[in-house]
């Protein structure tokens, strides 16, 4: 769902630039306060889904090593593409697994220096439609997509975990179709059919790959 250069109108296209901005300054300014402190969120997290001990991000040294190599391993997921239309493609987002490891704040950084990175270094996603990427993705798709997570975890993790993975898949999609229609490269009514089935298909291969991960990720922490 990466939307590339010319495809939305500029003043939409300026005005997510200008809000993502924002929650990026203050997304940055939360993980630094967290990675100096004692990691309270990080470790409600870990706490919260089992994943593994507070050793795992204990060491604040290693915090920002931790927050990289999860966004390698986005960053990889996201380059398997599936054409949709013309360059629009759909992928795994990842951003339900990040924020449930890392928390919403650094989940939305870590989502969006990985679009940052596509879209500069690799075309994947146009730079002056990266506020639109890093909100349907970044914003929705993981940062948001955490607190559905966390509505539902008390009552069953996995049962979070995939609806949460629903929720980012198919809300990202449903945001990216918005946007598009409002810039008027599609019609919403006769795009919506093909790019939710499509994305629902992505979705539930999400679910399954993060909950596979997150036990994984159990398993090794124990």
């Amino acid at each position: 769902m990466h939307i590339p250069n010319g495809f939305l109108s500029n003043n939409l296209s300026a005005g997510l630039l200008a809000g993502t901005s924002i929650m990026f300054t203050y997304c940055l300014k939360r993980v630094y306060k967290i990675a100096t402190t004692d990691l309270p969120m990080v470790s409600e997290n870990n706490k919260n889904i089992g994943v593994c001990t507070f050793d795992f991000f204990n060491e604040k040294s290693e915090y920002f090593q931790k927050l990289t190599i999860i966004a390698m391993w986005i960053f990889s997921s996201q380059m398997f593409n599936i054409p949709v239309q013309s360059k629009i493609s759909a992928h795994l987002i990842g951003g339900v697994f990040t924020s449930i490891i890392v928390g919403p704040f650094a989940g939305f950084l870590v989502i969006s220096s990985v679009l940052i990175v596509q879209s500069i270094f690799f075309a994947d996603g146009g730079i002056l439609a990266l506020g639109a990427n890093i909100f349907n993705m970044a914003f929705i798709g993981s940062f948001i997509s955490y607190y559905v997570y966390k509505a539902v975890a008390n009552k069953s993790h996995h049962l979070a975990v995939f609806i949460a993975c629903l929720f980012s898949v198919l809300s990202a999609a449903f945001f990216c179709l918005v946007e598009l229609n409002i810039s008027g490269v599609v019609n919403f009514s006769t795009s919506f059919k093909d790019m939710m089935y499509l994305h629902l298909i992505i979705a539930l291969l999400e679910a399954i790959i993060t909950l596979a991960l997150l036990w994984l990720l159990k398993f090794v922490c124990k």
